[in-house]
């Protein structure tokens, strides 16, 4: 009687694992399918030196802003994306068009010796510029 009650007790136990959601996305295979990548917050404030200028990140709405545009931001509207090279926001047509590319990699802004966690490329306008991010949902790096 012992095999018949083990057995019992085993097909209800191997009907729940049947039944059991399957592990979380791997960020290779939601990059794979062009789903978000976990590891990139949906806020970023990515900044750049040599000309100095920001952009912060907010969803897909992004606003760049430059020492001589303080009181007049330009707020683009972006497409989100990513895969294996990081997250990318981008819109705009031809030579109005524009691109933040984001990459998980140290990074420093070249004037402190602040690190951050995020490597960016923007281009606007023809000009690549080429700065730091970091996550605006955590505590900003101390400046």
């Amino acid at each position: 009687m012992k095999p018949l009650h083990s057995l019992l007790c085993a097909i209800p136990m191997t009907a729940l694992l049947a039944c059991s959601p399957s592990p979380g996305n791997t960020d290779a295979e939601a990059s794979a399918r062009n789903e978000p990548v976990a590891d990139f917050p949906a806020t970023l404030q990515a900044i750049g030196t040599e000309p100095f200028w920001s952009v912060k990140v907010e969803g897909d709405v992004l606003v760049y802003t430059t020492p001589e545009t303080m009181d007049a931001p330009r707020q683009l509207q972006a497409t989100r994306s990513s895969d294996a090279e990081g997250l990318h926001l981008a819109g705009g047509n031809g030579d109005a068009g524009f691109r933040l590319d984001v990459r998980r990699e140290a990074c420093s802004d070249g004037m402190s010796d602040q690190a951050y966690p995020f490597g960016v490329s923007f281009v606007l306008d023809g000009n690549t510029l080429k700065g730091c991010a970091f996550d605006l949902a955590s505590t900003p790096p101390p400046q």
